[in-house]
């Protein structure tokens, strides 16, 4: 197969202020290479390109894909394991990128997590694969693929799982303490005495890693103030969190933690070394807010757990409006080094990620395909057990019922702000800093 495109500047070279601000630095074309001004960059290795991954469960999909595609392919692809934390993720790209050793094609979580790397022109515009391969965009749902197309655009191709967020909960931990699963906010307050005095920890809550403490304000806030107003404040539109509605919020939730709806150590569990999906599978905890990937979590600890007492429900309403919006992640996208060296190759081998069997695959991971044709999929696969078809049916009633779909608050905001953003939302939390300190930590992490 020739592997050709049309020359296009890319201005790779030169750019290590842009790349400091983003969190990251560029770090320059290798010596004797293209930087992609000129064309491929025939400094890469020759007859493969390189796909890096994050080092977690559903990298077996990706390994799969390759394999699938390697099998007719003269340039294969080689999957490369990274790490398994976003950021650690994120900034091992942005410091390979123009050089030799650059993957081809990566990962990343939204516009905001590429615009760096588009401003340096090291990501290749997506647009003319998409005119050769229309699937490339028409198989994914169109909120999900029009996150990654920037100023006319097209720079990433959706890949894993539309990954909402909701209330994950321990079904004998109800059971035997005479609870039927949150509905309401009042509910779930209600519900965390006799919890309590049951032993157990009504909320289990992730806080070492500060991220998971963010999703409890990404549905306060969508539920108070709704949308609109959340989009704008992470827009730049400091008046948002300074408002009534967020000092209510913000209130609603000081509430939850004094009542210790978290327990009294939830900062020192951590998501990655199996401590609050241990919580939630073992009678710990009861609830757990957590994403789509949870499941193949828990999964990986217990699968009989998952297929006996695992339930999941809504995020709760708190008040009649907004009580169907959700927050997450829309997706995670396959971007494109702008100095690829095959990408002939490149193009064909993304047609992986609407083939039957790559998407497959995602669904018995628990992982709900940003697809179009998600519905059908799960319907059909006769592979699937009761509890993971269940679970990806509520997930496809989520998305498709909800009149808005939060992207998640520190992929929305620059690299160089997620870290602060985070930190605010943890330390208002525990108690380190009050609802001002909050506001004024906010408006700075969200200031255009």
């Amino acid at each position: 197969m020739m592997n050709t495109r049309a020359r296009r500047s890319t201005r790779i070279v030169s750019l290590g202020a842009t790349f400091l601000l983003a969190g990251g630095m560029l770090a320059g074309c290798a010596a004797g290479g293209s930087t992609g001004e000129d064309g491929p960059n025939e400094s890469r290795p020759e007859g493969e390109i390189h796909v890096l991954v994050l080092g977690d469960a559903a990298a077996t999909a990706e390994q799969a894909a390759a394999d699938r595609f390697n099998e007719t392919s003269d340039v294969k692809v080689v999957i490369d394991t990274g790490a398994t934390a976003g950021t650690e993720y994120t900034t091992a790209v942005r410091n390979s990128i123009g050089t030799a050793s650059a993957p081809d094609i990566f990962m990343s979580w939204g516009a905001a997590n590429i615009q760096p790397l588009v401003d340096a022109g090291a990501l290749l515009p997506l647009d003319s694969f998409i005119e050769e391969d229309p699937l490339l965009q028409s198989s994914f749902l169109p909120s999900v693929f029009d996150e990654e197309v920037i100023d006319g655009e097209a720079y990433g191709i959706p890949m894993r799982g539309v990954a909402p967020t909701f209330l994950y909960y321990n079904k004998q931990v109800l059971a035997d303490a005479g609870l039927e699963p949150a509905t309401t906010w009042d509910e779930l307050l209600s519900q965390v005495d006799t919890l309590k005095a049951s032993g157990v920890i009504p909320l289990g809550l992730a806080g070492a890693d500060k991220w998971p403490t963010q999703m409890w304000y990404q549905y306060a806030f969508a539920r108070v103030l709704g949308a609109d107003a959340v989009k704008a404040g992470l827009n730049g539109d400091a008046d948002v969190w300074a408002s009534d509605e967020s000092k209510e919020a913000l209130a609603d939730l000081k509430t939850l933690v004094d009542a210790g709806g978290f327990g009294g150590n939830f900062d020192s569990v951590a998501y990655g070394t199996d401590g609050s999906a241990a919580l939630l599978r073992t009678g710990k905890s009861a609830y757990e807010l957590m994403g789509t990937w949870h499941y193949a979590t828990v999964a990986g600890g217990d699968p009989e757990f998952v297929k006996n007492d695992l339930g999941w429900v809504a995020f709760p309403s708190m008040g009649a409006e907004n009580a169907d919006d959700i927050a997450g992640n829309l997706s995670n996208f396959y971007n494109v080094a702008a100095d690829t060296r095959y990408p002939d190759t490149v193009r064909a081998f993304l047609a992986e990620l609407y083939s039957d069997e790559f998407l497959n695959d995602q669904l018995a991971l628990g992982n709900l395909p940003p697809t179009t044709n998600a519905a059908e999929l799960i319907a059909s696969d006769t592979t699937l057990d009761a509890a993971n078809k269940e679970f990806l049916t509520f997930v496809v009633g989520l998305v498709e019922n909800a009149p808005s779909f939060q992207l998640s608050w520190d992929q929305v905001v620059s690299a160089a702000n997620q870290t602060p953003l985070q930190s605010a939302m943890a330390d208002y939390l525990n108690g380190t800093i009050d609802a001002d300190a909050w506001i004024s930590a906010v408006q700075a992490a969200t200031a255009q």
